[in-house]
C-alpha cells in the first residue's frame, strides 16, 4: 500500500512539473511574439537568404545572430535594435531548411537575454519563430 501512495505521488509531481514547463513556455511566446520579429526569406533569384530582426519596443541593445548546420560557421554582432542582412545560399539544403535554423541572442533593457529561432523560408511562406528567456 505504500508503495503505491509513493507512485501516486510521484506520478503527481512530475504531472505538476510538466504543466507548469508548458504554460511557462506557452506565457513566454505570448510574452514576445508581438515584441520580436524574426524573419528569414530565401530568394531563389538572387540565391540569398534575407534575415530581417525588429524590436518594436527600439530597446534591444545588441544581437548575436547565427545560422546553425552550415558548413562554414556563420556568426555576427549587431548593436540596436533592428537590422536586415542578406546571407549567400546556393539552395535549399537537401534535408530542408529546418537543418540550417537562424538563432538570435538579444539584449534587452526590460527583458534580458532572450533567445529567438525560426527556420528558413522559401518566397511566400513563413515560418515558426520560437522565443526563449535565457
Amino acid at each position: 500500500m505504500n508503495k503505491k501512495v509513493i507512485l501516486a505521488s510521484i506520478c503527481t509531481i512530475i504531472a505538476f512539473g510538466v504543466g507548469i514547463s508548458i504554460y511557462q513556455s506557452a506565457s513566454v511566446q505570448q510574452k514576445y511574439e508581438n515584441i520580436l520579429f524574426l524573419d528569414g526569406t530565401f530568394h531563389p533569384d538572387t540565391k540569398q537568404v534575407e534575415i530581417t530582426f525588429t524590436d518594436k519596443t527600439q530597446k534591444t541593445t545588441g544581437v548575436v545572430l547565427e545560422i546553425l548546420g552550415m558548413e562554414k560557421s556563420f556568426q555576427k554582432t549587431f548593436a540596436g535594435h533592428s537590422f536586415t542582412i542578406s546571407v549567400p545560399f546556393d539552395g535549399e539544403p537537401q534535408y530542408g531548411w529546418k537543418v540550417v535554423p537562424i538563432t538570435l541572442v538579444i539584449e534587452h533593457p526590460d527583458f534580458g537575454k532572450v533567445g529567438i529561432k525560426t527556420d528558413i523560408h522559401d518566397e511566400g511562406k513563413s515560418s515558426k519563430t520560437i522565443f526563449s528567456q535565457l
